[in-house]
């Protein structure tokens, strides 16, 4: 009975072992040896063993199959840089806990191109723009072939054709042959260009402002070639005025007349006339704070606007409006007048300061140019000392900035300097000239690491430095300078201790941001600053670390900082936004 039993069970028994066994998960580490650079990074990415291991662990049976598919693997990664003939030695093991793939490659002999002919044909065949693109195409006669080459000149040819208008074209031969035997490619690039077309007329339709204001910011003109990136650019330029809702771009090819001109129309959808914004927020320069702005986006068809503002915190109140007058045709050049008071609680006492000002705002080339003129009345108790002044101070700056984000960027970089001062007896109480230059920059390191530089300096020469108002002197210290010290703690001070301010400012600070794998991000950082009366003033140093969250509206921070110097002491929380460089 049971010698019956055990020979009807055994089988299945022996069946189970099996299927226990196979099921064993374990970890899978590779080595590829014999390729180095690109070649080895892509064949590491193209193992199929490899990415199925990151998912998750595999069983003994998966990993046998995917390891003799690795030969497929390997020889189509190589392909791409012209190795059609390799040799290939693999190894599997198993050593307990883990499984061991060993690949060693030997790339053999190298694919060359043996023949090109790329061309257009068609209308664009003798068109010279055209030709011009096939200038210096990365595809050669005893080249080493990479299939790289091959599709950034097919990508070329397109382009080109689609930037000149020849809407229709279309690949009448788009070869790449190889013969892995001979180490020989033949690259064949045909493209039939079709008729040329261009743009045709032009409508623009929106309500609220005056055809003639809005046409000064259309660039599209009708008889130029028809150009899809022109589109684009046109699309984005009327949106970035700020008073549409949304901006379509819409060329009606179906209507296109005998000469090949495609009319375009342009459907813009205003925004609502008047904007009203409230806000509630706490930073650790201001404390609490609450905001109130307006802004009316179509004053008149001129394109007008007007925008004003209150601010209330524990330390600083601001009230101020803004007229623009848009010029020119880009958008941001406008003529802007201005009226500001604000109230400011310092370390050495109170300011009070109310300001008229009218600034040009032009954008010649990459730069942002504003001169402006302001007039200021600023009455300043710094202890048992009260002071008023009056400014007329003329002044020019200069920004820019380029970034790969606008909101949250990996790589970019900001500067800002300006130029102004007051001449004595003329609407002035003092005269100086002062100077201020800004510089911030972020640099990748890596997938996850930021580097985050800024820097900032400042210079004054002064006839009676005594006369010069709180508004016009340095301080260093705070959320936006040096972390660790209290807002503009650092400077020179009078008898009684008070934080003054000084002439001169130095701040440079460095941090470094690891991102996680979630929108949050760790942080550590040293800033270094101070003002004074001496072109190189004493600076202070605070260290610290923080996190950081990745936001719609930009970075939310919040940052220990520990002081060095001085003294002040403790551990300071910084809460703040960046947004951009």
């Amino acid at each position: 009975m049971i010698s019956a039993l055990s020979r009807y069970c055994a089988p299945g028994l022996a069946l189970l072992l099996g299927l226990m066994s196979a099921t064993v998960l374990a970890e899978v580490k590779i080595k590829v040896k014999g390729v180095k650079g690109a070649l080895h990074e892509n064949v590491t990415a193209r193992l199929t063993l490899r990415v199925r291991a990151a998912q998750g662990d595999l069983d003994e049976t998966q990993i046998r199959r995917l390891h003799a598919q690795a030969r497929t693997d390997i020889r189509g990664a190589l392909q791409p840089f012209g190795y059609y003939d390799p040799t290939i030695e693999s190894e599997l093991a198993f050593d307990g806990k883990h499984w061991n793939a060993l690949y060693v490659i030997e790339r053999g002999p190298v694919t060359r191109i043996s023949e090109v002919q790329v061309e257009f044909e068609g209308d664009g065949a003798d068109f010279e723009a055209l030709q011009e693109r096939l200038v210096g195409i990365p595809l050669k006669v005893d080249q080493q072939l990479r299939h790289e080459a091959y599709e950034k000149t097919k990508k070329r040819m397109s382009d080109a054709a689609l930037a000149n208008g020849f809407l229709d074209a279309s690949w009448t031969a788009a070869q790449l042959r190889v013969e892995p035997d001979k180490q020989q490619a033949r690259v064949e690039l045909k493209m039939e260009t079709g008729p040329r077309y261009f743009f045709g007329p032009i409508t623009v339709e929106q309500e609220g402002l005056s055809e003639e204001f809005v046409a000064r910011y259309v660039d599209l003109r009708m008889g130029d070639p028809f150009n899809a990136k022109a589109l684009l650019k046109q699309q984005f330029k009327l949106s970035d005025l700020g008073y549409f809702q949304a901006v379509e771009v819409d060329p009606q090819r179906d209507l296109a007349d005998e000469q090949k001109r495609i009319p375009i129309r342009i459907i813009a959808t205003p925004r609502p006339r008047t904007r009203w914004g409230f806000g509630l927020g706490y930073g650790t320069d201001t404390g609490a704070r609450v905001g109130v702005a307006s802004d009316w986006r179509r004053i008149n068809e001129h394109g007008h606007t007007l925008n004003a503002e209150l601010r209330l915190s524990e330390i600083k109140n601001t009230l101020g409006a803004t007229y623009k007058i848009p010029l020119g045709s880009i958008p941001s050049e406008n003529l802007s007048f201005s009226a500001t008071s604000e109230s400011e609680q310092l370390d050495a006492g109170d300011t009070l300061k109310h300001v008229l000002g009218v600034s040009l705002n032009r954008i010649p080339g990459a730069w942002t140019r504003r001169l402006y003129l302001e007039y200021t009345h600023e009455e300043t108790d710094f202890g048992d000392e009260f002071a008023t002044a009056d400014l007329l101070t003329p002044g020019i700056s200069y920004s820019r900035s380029e970034s790969d984000q606008p909101i949250l960027p990996r790589r970019g970089w900001y500067v800002f300097a300006d130029v102004h001062g007051a001449v004595a007896n003329m609407l002035s109480n003092t005269g100086f000239v002062q100077g201020n230059l800004v510089a911030r920059a972020i640099h990748p390191l890596g997938d996850r690491i930021r580097l985050l530089a800024r820097g900032e300096i400042g210079y004054s020469i002064v006839e009676d430095f005594s006369e010069l108002p709180a508004s016009q002197r340095f301080f260093a210290g705070g959320d936006q300078s040096v972390r660790g010290y209290k807002y503009e703690s650092l400077g020179p001070k009078d008898t009684l201790g008070n934080v003054i301010g000084g002439q001169h400012l130095n701040v440079f600070s460095l941090e470094a941001e690891y991102q996680l794998r979630n929108k949050w991000a760790l942080a550590i950082f040293s800033d270094s600053g101070g003002a004074g009366n001496d072109p190189g003033p004493k600076l202070s140093t605070g260290v610290g670390a923080g996190v950081r969250y990745r936001a719609p509206i930009g970075s939310l921070q919040l940052d220990l900082a520990h002081p060095l110097d001085g003294d002040q002491s403790g551990i300071r929380v910084h809460i703040g936004v960046r947004v951009g460089v």
